[in-house]
């Protein structure tokens, strides 16, 4: 499959529209508008396909330390027990190709919906509330000997690590190495220059008291190191190959799937992809 046929995630034209010509008359006002965007998921429907695992899976309506609405979707078995997180606009039974072959393979599975997103979309989130509904799902549940994070939902596992939160075996799929990254290509397709983008990593520093290079995932794979399997899709459009290419030469002794023709959610689904996930956490 060509990069074109891999589905990726698009700017509204209107809003680049609108975002290139507040960057024409000041910077400021862009990154006002910019970060309007940059904290509010796009709402997104829940497919047909993952209906079934919503309504299996027991369903837990858990609040973080912050009084954020989360939920977690349980499937119970004697096994390991295997944390989930999606990424941004994401959403808990996205997994659900991964956790119906986990689960029968005998792994007890959970999976979080964070704050804002699938059945609680509505307002403005960030990354730190997944790491607070990871938190609170391990004071809920106990230790998780293993995890396997989306796209944003891998940063916030690293971030997670930081918090003496551990995880014996760690999958990151199709995740971003770094904060700067992250907001640099949210920048560029907003068509929004460097400034914008400068903005924006002040604010969150600022904001949230946090320091984006010690937050990233590049960073903390260095100081944390559980056993790691990188895989992400050399099309994926949302967050480059590069990013993985990165973590597998920071993250020591990580393992290393690269796809090709998946994308960055139909990566999910791959029969591949789950078999080297079981295979990983079984050995």
């Amino acid at each position: 499959m060509t990069p074109e046929a891999v589905p990726s995630f698009k700017v509204p034209a209107y809003l680049r529209f609108i975002a290139r010509n507040l960057n024409r008359i000041s910077s400021l006002w862009a990154g006002k508008f910019a970060l309007r965007l940059f904290f509010k998921p796009i709402p997104f429907g829940i497919p047909n396909r993952e209906q079934g695992f919503r309504k299996q899976a027991e369903k837990h309506e858990l609040l973080s330390k912050n009084a954020q609405e989360f939920l977690v979707f349980e499937l119970r078995a004697n096994g390991p027990k295997v944390l989930m997180i999606h990424g941004w606009s994401g959403r808990a039974s996205q997994f659900f190709e991964i956790a119906n072959f986990l689960h029968q393979k005998g792994f007890h599975i959970f999976s979080i919906e964070a704050p804002q997103h699938g059945e609680l979309q509505g307002s403005r989130t960030h990354m730190l509330d997944f790491v607070d509904a990871i938190e609170e799902s391990y004071h809920r549940f106990g230790e998780f000997e293993m995890a396997i994070g989306h796209s944003l939902g891998g940063m916030a596992l690293f971030n997670a690590l930081s918090r003496n939160i551990w995880f014996e075996k760690l999958v990151t799929i199709g995740s971003p190495a770094n904060i700067k990254g992250v907001v640099g290509d949210f920048t560029e397709k907003l068509d929004l220059d460097d400034k914008v983008r400068d903005y924006i990593l002040k604010y969150i520093e600022n904001r949230y008291q946090l320091s984006t290079d010690q937050a990233s995932s590049d960073h903390l794979c260095q100081i944390f190191r559980p056993e790691g399997l990188i895989v992400h899709d050399l099309h994926d459009q949302d967050v480059g190959v590069e990013n993985a290419r990165l973590m597998h030469k920071k993250w020591r002794g990580s393992k290393y799937l690269e796809t090709e023709g998946l994308g960055h959610r139909r990566v999910l689904r791959d029969q591949g992809v789950l078999e080297s996930i079981y295979d990983f956490f079984k050995n």
